[in-house]
């Protein structure tokens, strides 16, 4: 009985096992580099609030702010500073309450 061309055979292993072996260096490689590169440029997910004098690069109060990151979000708040008159707290807080709710109900 003949096997098919595609079938691997005994007499491929080696190169199998080599093939095998290449990828998992290659992955390792990679996951090594991941990780170096995240510790010299840092992680962007990772940024931290700075306090600013309240002129006109902060929108709201540094307080204010970090008590809305921790309750809806740092996406959220963000969003909303960008949607909102700039010193209308009032509208921050509302409009990041909706866009995190819409974003929990997802």
């Amino acid at each position: 009985m003949s096997r098919g061309t595609n079938a691997p055979c005994l007499s491929d292993a080696p190169a199998l096992w080599g093939w095998g072996f290449a990828l998992l260096g290659l992955s390792v490689v990679a996951a090594a580099g991941s990780r170096l590169m995240g510790l010299m440029l840092g992680n962007p997910r990772e940024k931290r609030l700075e306090p600013a004098d309240n002129g006109e690069g902060n929108p709201i109060p540094y307080e204010k702010r970090l008590e809305l990151v921790s309750k809806y979000g740092r996406w959220a708040v963000d969003t909303a500073i960008g949607v909102c008159p700039r010193g209308d707290v009032e509208c921050v807080e509302r409009e990041a309450r909706r866009l995190a709710q819409v974003r929990w109900r997802r």
